[in-house]
């Protein structure tokens, strides 16, 4: 009798696990509070400029005078990162922050950044 128990709740506990819908450790939701998905548009000596709601094109066509300038994109962030040679322009990304500083382009640093599409 304990082990038909045990085994059905062992079945139990294997089924809800499976059911749940968290993401795994290396996927980011662009949905989910302090996560951007956007293009890179501009990097600096330790910071990559992401801007959402742009083509890959407009990434290698605007510049940080003209984001400035007409409001291109719904939200422009410098995010500080560990090592900028992992990055390009053009590149489709998610990143991860806790904080972010306001002006424009905000300032945050990165807790992880997922490459979801290259150039």
């Amino acid at each position: 009798m304990r082990n038909i128990l045990f085994l059905v709740i062992a079945l139990i506990v294997i089924v809800i696990s499976g059911c749940t819908s968290e993401l795994t450790d290396k996927e980011l939701d662009p949905s989910e509070q302090g996560v951007q998905e956007g293009h890179i548009v501009d990097i600096s000596e330790t910071r990559i400029l992401v801007v959402s709601d742009i083509t890959r094109e407009q990434a290698f066509q605007i510049t940080q005078e003209q984001l400035l300038s007409n409001g291109v994109g719904k939200m422009a962030v410098w995010y500080s990162v560990e090592d900028i040679s992992t990055y390009e322009i053009g590149q489709l990304v998610r990143v991860k922050s806790e904080y972010m500083l306001e002006s424009y382009p905000a300032q945050s640093e990165a807790i992880k950044v997922q490459v979801v599409e290259q150039p």
